[in-house]
């Protein structure tokens, strides 16, 4: 009843104070036409009429264009500023492509309507993908873009998030259902329509394409400055290090602070800047033809996984934290997922394991509580009816009756009698804290097993995933389901007690879809 009074008291405020958009004091419109499409492309602009030369930040999919306002603010000294806006729709209301291709024609035609021949490019964040698939690729005259500048900017794919394509794919689709559920059936207050994370940030994400930047990287010829606060949480140093490196005429320079120093210290940064532009305009700066012999030898070299840290930041937070979440819907695919993680060199193995182990903690004492503190009512509850029956119920209190403390470590090594035997343990009001040790004993045992043996297996199918990336979106969850097979069906198989467990397993499988 209270669920049902909060979303009607959120659907008022919503109503009532529906969301509008304040137009920026810099704010300017253009229409242009991409691909026969009539776009209404809003950007800001920091006019400055005696620059002879514009600058193109283009910003970061997550931090909208103001946060690059203070810095613009601080270069509109010098130069003509604008900040383009990624558009979502057309002028007829047709969703448009949210590729890094697709937004780069648009930045491309925007450009070709203003005056000037000639630009400065920046790109922050995400930014710097687009600026990247701008020089290349689109038949673009490579002298109308002076520069470019990185600043905090993503580069090759495997230096984002989980290092693969295909499944950070995966995961981003993930985030539909959740923001769903967050926009429909939470009484956010409206607080939803505030907040970037939306549908169109999830199919930006989803387009978002890193493998092409080490060719890319190969056909810029122009001068390119990259700059990277040292406790940027959101990119890593290791991604400008890289991005450095690919680049031979790259100049690299960092400073301390994270990322929100680039909106609250601006000044730090317009510096460096001023001073790269300036030698650019001067014909001073280095281009690819001009790079060092040394710096172009290093810059074709492959990539290196084993010079680079494993994640940490908000990226480890995030794995974790969804990995957590994860085993309270099935624990056993949560780990799978961890080895896989560990497999691809992402995540360090214990730090995997103990993500695991707090989830199982966490879902299995709810479990243990619920029994405990309801009783058998809670069979009644959606999802627990879906799950067990009376009969699973009475069979774990007979055998917990009879083993008591075993079967609740015998519980974890068994697929399928979990649910009812800890259930079973709070119903009976076992004492927490025995149940509670003999569980942390099992798990300690379990988790390891199950991440390494997933990582175990699951690294050569990550090496098939590489190469058939491209079209493998739906392998991963196959190679999920083959580990899972692997692990609880053909290892069992390989002793006599775990034919035995089977049997029994198919006996009652059986016993219950068939045998009435």
């Amino acid at each position: 009843m209270l669920y049902v009074l909060a979303m009607v008291l959120s659907l008022l405020v919503q109503l009532n104070f529906p969301v509008t958009d304040q137009p920026n004091l810099y704010q300017r419109s253009k229409t242009v036409t991409v691909d026969n499409r009539e776009i209404q492309l809003q950007y800001l602009h920091l006019e400055n009429p005696e620059s002879e030369h514009s600058l193109i930040m283009l910003p970061d999919y997550l931090d909208n264009a103001d946060f690059l306002l203070p810095l613009a603010e601080s270069i509109q000294s010098r130069y003509d500023v604008k900040i383009p806006i990624y558009p979502t729709h057309d002028l007829s209301g047709r969703s448009l492509d949210h590729s890094l291709e697709f937004r780069a024609k648009i930045i491309n035609t925007f450009t070709d309507s203003l005056a000037g021949d000639s630009f400065h490019l920046l790109g922050y964040g995400y930014g710097g993908l687009a600026a990247f698939a701008l020089l290349n690729d689109l038949g673009t005259d490579q002298e109308k873009y002076r520069s470019l500048t990185l600043l905090s900017s993503l580069g090759p794919v495997e230096l984002h998030f989980l290092g693969n394509h295909t499944i950070n794919r995966s995961l981003y689709t993930l985030l539909y259902p959740a923001v769903t559920i967050f926009k429909y059936l939470t009484p956010h207050m409206g607080w939803f329509h505030h907040q970037p994370i939306d549908y169109s940030f999830i199919k930006t994400l989803r387009s978002m394409d890193h493998r092409e930047v080490r060719d890319q990287a190969k056909n810029i010829d122009q001068p390119v400055l990259i700059l990277h606060p040292l406790q940027d949480n959101f990119v890593s140093l290791a991604v400008a290090e890289e991005n450095h490196r690919i680049i031979p005429q790259s100049y690299l320079a960092t400073n301390e602070g994270s990322y929100q120093e680039i909106k609250e210290n601006p000044d730090i940064w317009k510096k460096q800047i001023f001073w790269f532009l300036e030698n650019v305009e001067k014909e001073l700066a280095t281009t690819r033809s001009t790079a060092e012999d040394e710096r172009k030898i290093l810059a074709d070299k492959p990539f290196d996984a084993e010079s680079m840290d494993t994640i940490g930041g908000w990226t480890l937070f995030f794995i974790v934290t969804l990995l957590t979440l994860v085993t309270l819907i099935n624990e056993d695919i949560a780990c799978i997922g961890a080895g896989l993680i560990v497999a691809g060199g992402v995540l360090d193995f214990w730090i995997a394991v103990l993500a695991c182990y707090a989830g199982v903690l966490l879902s299995d004492t709810i479990i243990y509580s619920m029994g405990r503190w309801i009783g058998t009512p809670v069979l009644r509850w959606i999802p627990f009816k879906w799950f067990i029956n009376k009969e699973d119920i009475d069979r774990a209190e007979r055998m917990y009756k009879m083993k008591g403390m075993g079967i609740i470590f015998a519980a974890r090594f068994l697929p399928g009698t979990r649910l009812p035997t800890y259930l079973v343990a709070g119903m009976l009001k076992t004492k927490f804290s025995s149940f509670f040790g003999y569980f942390l004993i099992a798990i300690s045992i379990w988790a390891p097993i199950l991440v390494g043996l997933s990582a175990l297996i699951g690294q050569p199918m990550l090496l098939y995933l590489q190469v058939y990336q491209d079209y493998a979106i739906w392998l991963l969850p196959i190679i999920i389901i083959l580990i899972y097979t692997i692990i609880k069906l053909i290892i069992p198989l390989a002793t006599v007690t775990g034919r035995r467990k089977l049997l029994v397993k198919w006996g009652r499988f059986k016993e219950r879809n068939f045998d009435k």
